[in-house]
């Protein structure tokens, strides 16, 4: 991690001895500073309501007791837009990352990721604003960073279908609202997997996220809503 500056965190966690480890694990580095220590999400938001100075970025489990990780994401990201979150879970399906996405997270880990991994997220999130480890290392992931892909690439119906990847719509539904079929869809999504290097749907909504084709925003109840940007 090459950083001058410390990394100021928050984490929570229930269980004391996985948050003993990580803590240790990340402050051993010299570039990180944990903050924060919290066994659930109320004791995490009440923490950082009373704190001077607010981490830059919350690492939170999702199965916690009294708040569960989701519910306190969801108030981080009403409350502090601003502030970074990455999620530990022990769940990686893509529809359920997708849902981390729409809920505002800048990342995921899983719980058997190495030592090195966690590190590199963090940087990652501090650096660049996001971190998904399907994507870490892949073309796709250096495309979105540099900009070098351009719109032109793709056809208007793959475009569209882009836009609906960082959604909870099934590959059926996306081609209902494409009017069109569900075959012509796998399609699309095939094409774009070979165009971008990658082998998940999650990858894609990633990429038409950080590429602009859609936002995340988040409105006055906190949750999480995509945004098309206008077309000429």
């Amino acid at each position: 991690m090459v950083q001058d500056a410390l990394i100021h965190v928050a984490f929570a966690d229930d269980h004391n001895l996985m948050r003993t480890a990580v803590v240790s694990l990340l402050e051993s580095t010299g570039r990180i500073v944990v903050d924060i220590e919290a066994e659930n999400g109320k004791v995490l938001l009440d923490k950082l309501e009373q704190a001077v100075v607010r981490p830059e970025i919350c690492i939170i489990d999702i199965s916690m007791p009294v708040m569960d990780g989701y519910t306190a994401l969801r108030e981080i990201r009403k409350r502090w837009p601003d502030m970074k979150t990455l999620i530990l879970t022990g769940f990686n399906s893509e529809q359920y990352v997708i849902g981390l996405m729409l809920a505002g997270a800048n990342g995921y880990l899983l719980k058997k990721c190495s030592e090195n991994e966690i590190h590199d997220a963090i940087a990652a999130i501090h650096m660049d604003g996001y971190y998904y480890s399907e994507c870490a290392n892949s073309t796709l992931f250096h495309l979105v960073k540099t900009k070098a892909i351009k719109i032109q690439q793709f056809t208007d119906a793959e475009i569209e279908f882009l836009k609906y990847c960082p959604s909870e719509l099934t590959q059926a539904e996306i081609a209902q609202r494409m009017k069109t079929t569900q075959a012509s869809v796998d399609g699309y999504r095939n094409r774009l997997f070979s165009k971008l290097n990658v082998n998940s749907r999650m990858a894609l909504a990633l990429f038409a996220v950080q590429f602009g084709l859609v936002s995340i925003e988040v409105n006055r109840s906190g949750n999480s809503i995509l945004s098309q940007p206008k077309t000429k």
